[in-house]
């Protein structure tokens, strides 16, 4: 079958106490399937879609904030891991009922008003247009995900959070001409950066937020 198909495209949802992140294991292993069985004949990789995932805030799923930041995360996660198209479910809440699963999956209400991963996902389309997802920069946590974007004609961006408790952690820089890095949180906000000879400091938590790194550059 895989000689005729352009793309495997999956529905990665999983238990709303595991998030995005998780399902890197499971794209290894379908990655691992899909070239043991494509046909010689295949010379590129046949990519992989996540075509339809998302996290309920019905009473017993995520909470409101929770669903932005996985919202969010989701789309950088799916890069991250080579998979270039995320379809988010769902656009609209499917109805009102607090209790009901399927009501509660939208980046909207049912009558149209934002939720928190609405806003997320605004956010993140504004300020990582038109970049591309470089690389994950190491730190010693593995909890702790900081993304260097790059843009050609904009510059460098990082996209940065944590599966863990709130909490700083500092990246080596180097400053050049007058423009100093600037950041934003998830939500849109300004954020204040802490700079120090040769040192950025970013304060993560699970809602990513976005830091334009202007004339600085990572060593």
């Amino acid at each position: 079958m895989l000689e005729y198909l352009d793309a495997v495209s999956v529905h990665p949802y999983r238990n709303p106490k595991n998030p995005p992140e998780t399902a890197a294991s499971d794209y290894q292993k379908l990655r691992t399937l899909i070239e043991r069985y494509a046909p010689p004949s295949r010379k590129d990789p046949i990519p992989i879609l996540s075509g339809e995932w998302g996290y309920s805030t019905h009473n017993h799923g995520v909470s409101l904030e929770t669903q932005g930041a996985f919202a969010a995360r989701q789309q950088l996660v799916n890069l991250l891991n080579g998979v270039p198209l995320s379809i988010w479910y769902d656009w609209k809440n499917d109805g009102p009922d607090a209790n009901e699963n399927e009501h509660n999956f939208g980046t909207v209400l049912s009558d149209l008003q934002p939720k928190p991963a609405y806003v997320a996902i605004k956010t993140l389309t504004r300020e990582l247009s038109g970049y591309r997802l470089a690389r994950r920069i190491a730190l010693p946590g593995d909890k702790d995900y900081v993304l260097l974007c790059t843009n050609p004609a904009a510059g460098q961006k990082l996209a940065a959070w944590t599966l863990g408790e709130p909490h700083a952690v500092s990246l080596e820089i180097s400053l050049k001409g007058g423009t100093k890095p600037t950041a934003v949180s998830g939500k849109g906000d300004p954020l204040t950066l802490k700079l120090e000879p040769g040192r950025l400091w970013l304060d993560l938590a699970s809602l990513p937020h976005y830091v334009s790194l202007g004339e600085a550059s990572l060593k």
